[in-house]
């Protein structure tokens, strides 16, 4: 398998940075692959280095010549769907902008008013109240002293 890309000084650098900076992991890995083809690196010797199989960079530099960084970012389908929705998201940030509230009553509050059970657990609500700004704290268990002693029977 022949396999050459030219690169511009240009899009070697934007591989580069997508390489280095890209959010998902596959992307970040097809741009260095295709970097290092327009590097002159033998196509065997790039899927060796990056752990794919030798038809995954053919499949990257055909990609890349049709459509250039286009055609490899449009092959991003991995990753699990969010189990929150965009309209559940902004009632939990609405709820919890509006006054102090628990991680389980910002909770019950998008079941209530989305009418459907919380599609998720607590942390996953708090990872996404964190990302928009927001941070919390476990409240701090205390122990409960009863104020008058057992009496033994």
């Amino acid at each position: 398998m022949k396999c050459v890309v030219e690169l511009s000084e240009a899009e070697d650098k934007t591989l580069h940075q997508m390489s280095l900076n890209h959010e998902h992991r596959d992307m970040r890995i097809r741009a260095a692959g295709v970097m290092m083809l327009g590097r002159k690196i033998k196509l065997t010797e790039v899927a060796s280095q990056l752990g794919v199989s030798g038809q995954s960079v053919y499949n990257w530099a055909h990609a890349w010549r049709e459509s250039g960084i286009c055609g490899l970012l449009v092959g991003h389908k991995g990753g699990r769907p969010r189990s929150l929705s965009e309209a559940m998201i902004a009632t939990a940030i609405e709820a919890a902008s509006a006054e102090l509230m628990t991680l389980r009553q910002i909770a019950q509050r998008v079941e209530e008013t989305h009418g459907v059970p919380f599609p998720c657990h607590l942390d996953t609500l708090s990872i996404t109240l964190k990302r928009a700004g927001f941070s919390y704290k476990r409240g701090r268990y205390s122990l409960k002293k009863n104020v008058t002693p057992r009496s033994s029977l």
